[in-house]
């Protein structure tokens, strides 16, 4: 319909519907909550490096964890040692601590032998670095060239199954033997897969302990009554790594994987990772390709490490929480880094990640509500010959006083209850279109009324619609947020308070004027309450979630915070 209103008012119509479409403050009220959920998580000892990875805490369905450093203590002990046969204990004391004294790369094990072992180091001639694909390692000292690795890789004889029964009892066991090897110019990057010499002669076994964190069961509890599955995979012994996940309290649902076993074919490897909590004698390949598989199957997941060996693994992570104690490599990759190398601080992350994905959802609905009520406005009134019902600085000050200031209150503060990560969009249109179309014919008709049946000014009219605007959406707050006595109280509280501060606006003619409104009159206020309560009588005819105190039954959520 053509209109000859002058350029200055068409622009300014223009202005006011086009920006009440765009929800701006949404992306900057999510950065500021999850930059504050972050603060709260440093404070724990957890330094989030992407924000995103507040969402993601919330949305983890799968976690695998690294055994060493993650579910037990990163440092090792030395619990015995036992020569194979016609070897002195006493040599294989000596030859322990020569080689951990001397070997130049460092790991939790050789830390343990070489405190229980202390000896004089030695320049070495030559060294393989250990790998846990190759599962062993070497140095070359003086004549000797010593190899430390998996106790099968050794020709044990009657001593392999004593080192087999002490991993199923959930023990480190690793052997040492002597080769004529030099061990000069082996080149690892060639021969990644490369076998221990074949003149390598057994020495013994060394047996060590590994201490179960103190917070250890106390998380694994946490994380089965919030329905998330725990997935232990690690490249000792597969008989080593239940034992301990057992001890942990993580349900076993067959028989520990061996990850050099693991099938090639994705779907196939899917299928198996569905019979088995634990995986052992994995390579930093394997967790990777494990990782890579849980998450196509459309599972969220999460991977805790703290070694180079986890890095893969990290990288193809939906969430990668890396150890604050481990490798600087894994921590680089990371979204999450625990200071502390505390594991039950997580608990508490993925309650701050939940509570703050809660606030977000409600808080949502407000702002698309006011993208709903623009397109009615700008359907109905926006067609008319009229003046249009509210100017843009109309739009700035009813936004802040129903949605930019509840909204940045609800959603940094504490809340319970439900949540879902499915269905998000339908939820919010299941609000926000009722909300947002109720609003815009309230706002309509009342304006409407005013201007053109008791032939109120075009201000006074205005102020009409702003009031219905402000009434509307404080309500709609409320309606959103009745659940919970005390949460409730508060809320309405602070909808008071907004509300006052709106008619403290309309009664100083400082603001008054500066926002183009009318002095309230008793017209004005009996159109305005005609106008909202059209509205809001729409809304309890729509749906029942709209009435305060009422909700409709809904399908059990995915997730529930206790």
């Amino acid at each position: 319909m053509e209109s000859d209103k002058p350029l200055n008012e068409a622009v300014t119509t223009a202005v006011a519907g086009v920006v009440t479409l765009v929800p701006e403050g949404l992306i900057l009220l999510t950065s500021v909550t999850f930059a504050v959920a972050a603060l709260r998580m440093a404070r724990r000892g957890a330094l989030a490096q992407q924000l995103n990875a507040i969402e993601s805490l919330a949305s983890a369905e799968i976690v695998c964890l690294d055994k060493t450093g993650t579910l037990t203590e990163a440092a090792l002990e030395v619990n015995r040692i036992v020569p194979t046969a016609g070897v002195d204990e006493t040599f294989l004391r000596e030859s322990l601590g020569r080689y951990a004294a001397s070997s130049p790369s460092r790991n939790a094990t050789l830390e343990a032998i070489g405190d229980a072992f202390p000896a004089r180091s030695e320049a070495a001639l030559g060294h393989v670095p250990f790998s846990s694909r190759r599962r062993w390692s070497a140095v070359r000292v003086g004549s000797v060239g010593y190899v430390l690795g998996a106790p099968e890789l050794f020709e044990l004889g009657p001593l392999a199954e004593q080192a087999a029964e002490e991993q199923r009892k959930g023990r480190r066991v690793v052997a040492i033997g002597t080769s004529g090897t030099s061990f000069e110019r082996f080149d690892v990057a060639t021969y990644p897969d490369l076998p221990p010499p074949g003149d390598l002669v057994p020495l013994g076994i060394v047996v060590l302990g590994e201490r179960l964190r103190p917070e250890a069961r106390e998380t694994v509890e946490f994380f089965l009554r919030e329905g998330v599955s725990l997935k232990v995979i690690s490249g000792d012994a597969p008989e080593t790594v239940a034992a301990i996940a057992e001890d942990a309290g993580i349900p076993s649902d067959g028989p520990p994987l061996d990850g050099r076993e693991l099938p090639e074919d994705p779907r196939e490897l899917r299928r198996l990772l569905l019979t088995s909590s634990v995986i052992g004698r994995i390579s930093p390949d394997g967790k990777q390709r494990v990782i890579e598989a849980l998450r196509d199957d459309g599972q969220y997941v999460a991977m805790v490490g703290d070694g180079v060996n986890d890095v893969p693994a990290l990288k193809a992570a939906r969430l990668a929480i890396a150890q604050g104690t481990g490798s600087q490599m894994a921590k680089s990759v990371a979204d999450v880094v625990l200071v502390r190398g505390e594991f039950g601080v997580v608990p508490e992350m993925v309650s701050e990640g939940r509570k703050v994905l809660r606030n977000l959802q409600r808080v949502s609905k407000l702002f698309v509500t006011k993208s709903a009520f623009a397109v009615v406005l700008i359907l109905t009134a926006g067609l008319l010959p009229t003046s249009y019902p509210v100017l843009p600085r109309h739009l700035t000050l009813a936004a802040a006083l129903t949605i930019g200031i509840p909204a940045l209150f609800l959603a940094l503060a504490p809340s319970s209850g439900v949540w879902q990560t499915s269905n998000f969009l339908r939820e919010v249109a299941r609000f926000a279109i009722p909300a947002g179309t109720a609003t815009g014919l309230g706002v309509v008709s009342s304006y409407l009324f005013a201007h053109n049946v008791i032939n109120l000014s075009t201000v006074e009219a205005q102020t009409v619609s702003v009031t219905v605007l402000v009434i509307v959406g404080l309500y709609l707050v409320l309606a959103l947020e009745a659940a919970g006595r005390v949460r409730s109280a508060l809320v309405s509280a602070l909808c008071a308070v907004l509300f006052v501060l709106y008619i403290l606006v309309l009664v100083f003619e400082g603001t008054r004027d500066f926002f183009m409104l009318s002095q309230p009159t008793a017209a004005i206020m009996l159109c305005s309450i005609g106008g909202s309560a059209l509205a809001i009588t729409g809304l309890w005819l729509t749906d029942d979630r709209f009435v305060p105190g009422i909700r409709l039954p809904k399908r059990p959520p995915r997730r529930r915070v206790a």
